[in-house]
């Protein structure tokens, strides 16, 4: 049985050039566009990520 993942791409984003995220398990998937390339990203580094492009 395959996981059906569900993507997020934020409120704010008002073109295409925006990336979704998804939540599963223990990682952190995030593409560009849809069949496009996935990252994977253990949740600290996401974490990590997110805080320092916020400073």
């Amino acid at each position: 049985m395959g996981v059906t993942l569900v993507w997020h791409r934020s409120s704010h984003c008002e073109s295409n050039q925006c990336v979704d995220v998804a939540v599963t398990g223990d990682v952190v998937l995030v593409r560009g566009n849809p069949g496009g390339p996935v990252l994977r990203f253990p949740p600290e580094a996401w974490r990590a990520l997110c805080a320092a492009l916020k400073r």
